[in-house]
């Protein structure tokens, strides 16, 4: 009787041919390269502070004498003197974070074949030696980039403090965090205009008031995924990373950094790594902001803003190509996009849902029954795999339900509480990713209810409630369950795929149930 669920056999293996590595080989560069390529940094430090610089030149000439008969971990000592880092990586925290359910393919969701949020970014800034690159990355970068395509105006009037968020969740001695709690703190408690929260390199010891942080909350976001390959892998998923900046989500990323990119980049725009850096001897977590990608530009590159100042990099900015992107970085969180101003905005909801045959790919298809249910208008042999396609125009969240043998209610989807059900980055999505639902040999039919919301709900909850609700049928208790949620004149259409389209500007749910016969 009821529609089961199981991980597929064919799930995709690595996708990088690279893999990645740690520990390693001595350093190819001299010393006096070294010097040299650090030699700007140092210029631009000594305008800063000039007492603090005057120590640093010294250690690099005693380092210039050193460094020939020591490896590339005392080189990164002295380059992570010039440039502040601090990101923290813990996979235990990052495992925290719900999973990006990615658009299903590059045919029914076409990318661009570049995409840039350069116009919607601040002038880069430079962190100075506090470990920061969290609160640059997510509140600097990221929260500005939201606001300035959200609301049209110029990005360097609109940025957003890094110290508001970084102060709150900084480890002792001001020497890094995990961007999860960045991500929570702006999710939950918002971001602070940097007018209204000013920068100190020299201390994290300032906390937002009470009234600060009702400020603050004004400019909360919407939320976050983690942009992974799967909830227990890890890598980081390429693909995923292009859709949410098509769609004008950037994304913050934690790499491994050191080596050249410390050392060789002052005015370069693209970052070709020297091969002692794929060995990352003595390389630290850094937090930036991923901006855009180029399908074409050096075979495929990434778009990254720093924070260490328009003196590296192009004025801050750098490319990356894909595969060393890849085999570098090692978290990465989608923020939720928040509107265009350029824009039209439109309250009318469409979605169409299909079920797919995988062995197949065709369509079964439906008619349009009584209510809120649609029936299949051919039989579906038992442990036939299929997943639920869903295209949606705006954003929102999609759940999924069963009916046991019992017939009692339970979670289809999301199948696990890493996997977030929020589609906010519009397009195909195919359901669920890496397993495949399939009507086990049980009765004669099954029935499966997807909800559909423009917020997100708690689906336990809502289960509970089918559960609780009143009916002889799926279909009723599901309604009950619901009564007064649901938008109204919703227009249903069946056939091999189905369709509704409904106003969500007052309710902004709709629940329809299919009846699967086997």
């Amino acid at each position: 009787m009821p529609i089961r669920i199981h991980k597929d056999s064919d799930s995709p293996g690595p996708q990088q041919p690279i893999s990645r590595r740690s520990g390693g080989a001595t350093s190819s560069c001299g010393s006096g390269g070294l010097i040299y390529a650090l030699l700007p940094a140092l210029l631009n430090l000594f305008k800063k502070n000039p007492k603090i610089a005057i120590v640093l030149v010294a250690l690099g000439v005693g380092a210039f004498f050193l460094l020939t008969r020591t490896n590339q971990t005392t080189s990164t000592a002295l380059q992570s003197m010039l440039f502040g880092t601090g990101l923290e990586m813990d996979e235990a925290i990052y495992d925290e974070a719900e999973v990006f359910e990615p658009l299903a393919d590059n045919i029914k969701n076409p990318l661009p074949e570049t995409v840039s949020l350069l116009e919607y970014c601040p002038r880069r800034l430079n962190q100075g030696m506090q470990g920061s690159c969290v609160g640059w990355s997510s509140a600097y970068a990221a929260r500005t980039i939201l606001h300035a395509r959200s609301t049209g105006q110029d990005p360097d009037q609109v940025t957003f403090s890094p110290s508001y968020v970084y102060n709150q969740i900084a480890l002792p001695n001001c020497q890094g965090t995990y961007m999860q709690r960045a991500m929570e703190v702006m999710q939950h408690g918002g971001a602070l205009p940097f007018s209204r929260f000013a920068y100190d390199e020299s201390s994290c010891a300032k906390v937002p008031t009470d009234s600060e942080k009702r400020a603050a909350a004004s400019f909360r976001t919407k939320g976050f995924n983690r942009l992974t390959l799967g909830g227990d892998d890890y890598r980081t998923d390429l693909l995923a990373i292009k859709q949410n900046l098509a769609q004008g989500a950037p994304v913050v990323v934690g790499m491994m950094v050191g080596g050249s990119f410390m050392s060789d980049m002052n005015g370069r725009n693209f970052w070709q790594p020297a091969r002692s850096d794929y060995n990352m001897m003595g390389f630290g977590g850094h937090a930036m902001c991923v901006i855009g990608y180029d399908d074409y530009y050096q075979g495929g590159a990434f778009q990254i803003m720093n924070s260490w100042g328009e003196e590296w990099g192009s004025e801050g900015i750098c490319w990356i190509r894909y595969n060393d992107f890849d085999y570098f970085t090692r978290e990465a969180y989608g923020l939720y996009p928040m509107g265009d101003a350029e824009a039209v905005v439109s309250n009318m909801l469409d979605v169409e849902i299909g079920l797919v045959i995988n062995a197949t790919g065709e369509y079964i298809p439906f008619n349009y029954g009584p209510g809120i249910t649609f029936i299949s208008a051919s039989d579906l042999r038992p442990d036939t795999d299929f997943k639920v396609e869903i295209t949606n125009s705006l954003e929102c969240y999609t759940y999924i339900f069963g009916e046991e043998t019992d017939r009692t209610s339970y979670v289809l989807f999301p199948y696990t509480e890493k996997h977030s059900p929020y589609c906010g980055i519009t397009g195909t999505r195919l359901f669920p990713k890496d397993y495949s639902l399939y009507p086990d040999e049980q009765g004669n039919r099954d029935y499966i209810a997807i909800v559909v919301s423009v917020q997100k709900l708690d689906y336990n909850l809502l289960n509970d409630a089918i559960n609780r609700g009143q009916g002889t049928t799926y279909d009723q208790k599901v309604s009950n369950a619901l009564k007064g949620e649901l938008a109204g004149n919703v227009q249903f259409r069946g056939g091999e795929t189905i369709r509704f389209t409904t106003d969500v500007a007052y309710r902004g749910m709709v629940a329809l149930v299919l009846e699967i016969v086997k």
